[in-house]
């Protein structure tokens, strides 16, 4: 069973080995799915079985990261290639004595095929495969000049602007104060939306199936306005970011992997022209009006 998404302009495929409810166990790619097969390119397809992927530990360990809910794990095999574990932090009937793997996933160098293998409870199947998907379009997607940003993003004036910094400050609340307080605003995505350069140059960004913990799934794209690092601060001060600066600022937002020089050079070098067209701004702020104020007057000069 052949299932086909479209994200920012690129198709993807679902290849699943028996015949699932795609809109309850994927329920955020409902704007995305494409009724019949598309005419053009498929990015990378992930093929979906349970027994594609030992869920062992194996190889060499290059990081193991946690993602809130969830451990990733990744592993380097003996030919080179990745295995990414995904182990739950909560106890599931269905996983004991299974040290709480619940997908296994194993990509090709570039990303354009994945096998994933799933496990556990049917929500615990649809979260892991949504999140094998994500890693997935991130990498593939480093191949086309998209990269996936940990932003939350609005739109006034048909532009985008995305809102950086580490989880806790205050890129949703700002969101919140630009929908309070400026007129015509609306937002796009709150957590994962994706940047892409298209082929006349135009920086745009994209709605996504993955908003955090806000259900914003819009499958939208508008041309970036600017990108904003925040910080939380008594006083609202807004200032321009170097080349440099801003390289940093928005490769620290990305979604990479430092390890694989494949994937990383690519995402780097679509950083670098994406700060070439489009301005970074670092605002120190509070999360009140007057900061939307100063930071829209700014971004928007």
């Amino acid at each position: 069973m052949n299932v086909y998404f479209n994200v920012a302009g690129a198709n993807f495929c679902v290849n699943f080995k028996e015949k699932v409810n795609v809109p309850r166990m994927l329920p955020s790619f409902g704007p995305f799915w494409l009724k019949e097969k598309p005419e053009g390119d498929i990015m990378f397809t992930v093929m979906v079985d349970n027994d594609l992927v030992s869920m062992e530990r194996e190889g060499k360990l290059l990081g193991d990261f946690d993602a809130g809910n969830f451990n990733n794990v990744v592993y380097q095999l003996a030919d080179g290639t990745y295995k990414f574990l995904m182990v739950t932090h909560f106890p599931d009937e269905q996983l004991k004595d299974q040290q709480n793997v619940f997908c296994a996933m194993q990509p090709t160098p570039d990303f354009r095929e994945v096998k994933v293998s799933l496990r556990g409870s049917a929500a615990l199947q649809g979260f892991g495969l949504n999140n094998a998907l994500m890693i997935s379009y991130a990498y593939a997607g480093s191949f086309h000049k998209m990269v996936l940003m940990h932003a939350s993003v609005t739109v006034c004036d048909d532009r985008g602007y995305l809102f950086l910094g580490k989880s806790g400050t205050g890129k949703s609340t700002h969101t919140e104060q630009w929908l309070k307080y400026i007129p015509g605003t609306h937002r796009l995505n709150d957590d994962n939306p994706v940047v892409r350069i298209l082929d006349d140059g135009t920086v745009m960004v994209y709605g996504t199936p993955w908003s955090g913990k806000t259900p914003c799934y819009r499958n939208l794209g508008f041309p970036v306005g600017a990108f904003v690092r925040l910080k939380q601060d008594p006083e609202n001060i807004i200032e321009k970011e170097t080349s440099v600066v801003s390289f940093a600022t928005v490769l620290s937002s990305c979604s990479t992997m430092i390890w694989d020089k494949l994937t990383y050079d690519k995402i780097c070098d679509t950083v670098t022209e994406i700060i070439s067209k489009r301005p970074s701004f670092f605002l120190r702020c509070r999360p009140d009006e007057e900061a939307a104020q100063v930071c829209h007057a700014a971004v928007t000069k």
